[in-house]
């Protein structure tokens, strides 16, 4: 039988998930027992998060960065500055931010 298991914080966000196939598992220090169901929102609300979202964008920009620079391009402002917001929102100085900076059509601008 799975266990599933989630952590929250002080304001009762969800900041971890678990889940076990042996039942007899003693669960890490504040991790608490769920349901299935309450496993499977809160894994939705936390793996899509906006602070995900930017990590997986950070990612793909860094990608896009080591090609750009084997290419002998430069980056622009504008793709300075999407990063630096990109940045800010998975490392939790952006608290403010509701959804993605727009991307910048080229690494150049």
């Amino acid at each position: 039988m799975t266990v599933y298991a989630l952590e929250k914080n002080a304001s009762g966000s969800v900041i971890g998930l678990a889940s076990w196939s042996d039942d007899k598992t003693a669960f890490p220090d504040g991790f608490v027992s769920c349901t299935a169901d309450e496993y499977a929102s809160a894994k939705s609300t936390f793996m899509n998060s906006l602070k995900d979202q930017a990590i997986g964008a950070l990612t793909y920009a860094r990608g896009e960065a080591a090609l750009a620079v084997a290419m002998g391009n430069t980056f622009g402002p504008q793709t300075r500055a999407y990063v630096s917001a990109l940045q800010e929102i998975a490392d939790g100085t952006d608290t403010t931010s509701t959804a993605l900076p727009a991307a910048p059509a080229s690494t150049s601008t």
